[in-house]
Parts: C-alpha cells; sequence; structure tokens
C-alpha cells in the first residue's frame, strides 16, 4: 500500500464499522498529515478530488526523511514545485472567499487581496458593499 499526505482540511478513515455500518474505530486526520492504510478504491477516490497526493509525489525537504508540510499545518507541495521556494512565498493554492458571516475586516482583507483598490475598500461603511465590489469583480 502507499502512503499519501493529507491536502484537504480534514478527512476521517474509517478503520471498522459496526453491524448497523456506524464507524466504531476512526482516524481523523488533518492538512499535512501522512495516511496510510487506505483501500485503493478510496484511495483512488481520494486522489481524483485533489484531496491527496502520494508521499513519491512530495519532494523531501533538505535531505531529510521528514516529508515537507506534514505537521506544519500547511498543505504538501504537489508535484513540480520549486524546491527552492521559502516559507516567504505566498501560496499557490487561490484566496478562499470568506463566509458571508465574516467579519467586515476579513471581507476587506479579501477584496484587497483580489485586486480590487485599497483606498476604495477602506472608503465602504459596510460589509454588504464590500461583498458586492467582489461579486462584481468575479462576474467580469
Amino acid at each position: 500500500m502507499t502512503d499519501y499526505i493529507l491536502t484537504a482540511l480534514r478527512f476521517s478513515q474509517i478503520l471498522e464499522r459496526n453491524d448497523q455500518g456506524r464507524p466504531t474505530k476512526e482516524i481523523k486526520h488533518r492538512t499535512g498529515a501522512l495516511i496510510t492504510g487506505l483501500d485503493e478504491l478510496e484511495a483512488e477516490r481520494l486522489l481524483a478530488a485533489g484531496a491527496i497526493v502520494s508521499v513519491d509525489d512530495v519532494a523531501p525537504s533538505d535531505g531529510n526523511s521528514v516529508v515537507e508540510g506534514v505537521g506544519s499545518g500547511e498543505p504538501a507541495p504537489a508535484s513540480g514545485t520549486d524546491a527552492n521556494s521559502t516559507p516567504s512565498d505566498p501560496p499557490a493554492d487561490p484566496l478562499r472567499r470568506p463566509r458571508p458571516t465574516a467579519t467586515q475586516e476579513k471581507w476587506a482583507a479579501y477584496a484587497k487581496a483580489r485586486g480590487i483598490d485599497a483606498e476604495k475598500v477602506d472608503a465602504m461603511t459596510s460589509k454588504d458593499d464590500i461583498i458586492a465590489a467582489v461579486d462584481e469583480l468575479d462576474a467580469q
């Protein structure tokens, strides 16, 4: 069996089920966790969804046996990642849109990161105005 690195936020690996089909033994994993013991079908499903990457596809860091990104809270780098990248490099993942219930400050930071003029965002008086500006940017 191949080992994998979790790139999704969370994954519950079911190890045993009772007679009713409910999980009785499971392991809860977080981003960057090393996952072992996946059956072939589940591994294929998670690979297709982009939730895991094979340990063989991840470059080791500084020649150590530890896989880069494991346990750091950061997703493990996918194959083709520049080996010379530093922790200060911005992540390659796209920005996550805040929840509608997020604070105005989070929406303002998101809007600025998306490229909306900072002065324009700071001049907006409500979260709804910021969300509308982001939606307008998405519509373009």
